[in-house]
């Protein structure tokens, strides 16, 4: 499941990602090191007609789907509908009838994971931070864009409500020590096309599992287990709780699950 992610994209990062298209209300956006469903996320949609110049547009939206047809006077339940698996999108009604004409693209620095592991006599539930090295080296990493799907909603209140669950798909061979799912990662922009101009109510064939060589992650604070932590040291590279009785070393950003 991916429902923690890092989301402190700038306006600049936003643009390359997206091709240049226009962000229709960034002053809804906020910052956050450790997002979780609730949360605003920068998203790729299509435009609406008289909407833009472009075919796209750039809209902040809340993680955690909402579906339209929810009634007005509901609490409204953000952890529900995070998430929504590739396998069984187009057999679901909440999300098929979305993917005739509500496909998007989430925008995020990376996400995290944990792992049980075993340090001293106790059990521990190691965070690791998953991200894109960059193109150019960077220590910050290219944006990864994942497949997603939005609605809009209308509580008693007024206002608009838009929403946005992140597809998954099997986690690629790399990362299936540390999980069986991962996000349906667009890495190439002919992906990102293929997705989004899909209008039809069948998957795509851009939802697939991503193991290249640029995915990297690391293990980080144990803070970040709480999810109101929220501080740049989240995504920072720590040492494996473990780490501290056997004395093991994470080479190249890529951290092994060691025996037990």
């Amino acid at each position: 499941m991916c429902g923690r992610v890092r989301s402190t994209l700038g306006a600049d990062q936003v643009a390359a990602a997206s091709g240049g298209a226009a962000w229709k209300n960034p002053d809804q956006y906020e910052p956050r090191y450790n997002a979780s469903p609730g949360a605003s996320l920068a998203v790729i949609r299509r435009a609406e007609s008289g909407e833009s110049t472009s075919d796209r547009v750039v809209e902040t939206m809340r993680f955690g789907l909402v579906p339209s047809f929810t009634d007005p006077g509901a609490k409204v339940d953000f952890y529900r509908m995070f998430n929504a698996r590739s396998e069984t999108i187009a057999e679901k009604g909440v999300f098929s009838r979305l993917l005739q004409r509500r496909r998007g693209v989430v925008l995020i620095n990376g996400f995290y994971e944990w792992a049980a592991e075993r340090a001293g006599s106790s059990q521990v539930k190691q965070p690791y931070y998953l991200h894109l090295e960059g193109k150019g080296g960077g220590s910050e990493g290219d944006v990864l864009r994942c497949a997603a799907l939005y609605d809009r909603w209308k509580g008693a209140a007024g206002g608009e409500l838009v929403t946005v669950t992140i597809i998954t798909v099997e986690a690629s061979e790399p990362l299936r020590w540390l999980h069986d799912r991962m996000p349906a990662v667009l890495r190439t922009d002919a992906d990102v096309a293929v997705w989004l101009e899909g209008s039809d109510d069948r998957p795509s064939s851009a939802l697939r599992p991503y193991g290249e060589a640029d995915m990297k992650w690391y293990p980080v604070t144990t803070r970040i287990n709480r999810g109101d932590f929220e501080d740049p040291s989240c995504c920072e590279r720590t040492r494996r709780a473990a780490e501290k009785d056997t004395g093991s070393v994470a080479k190249n950003g890529r951290v092994r699950r060691h025996p037990r």
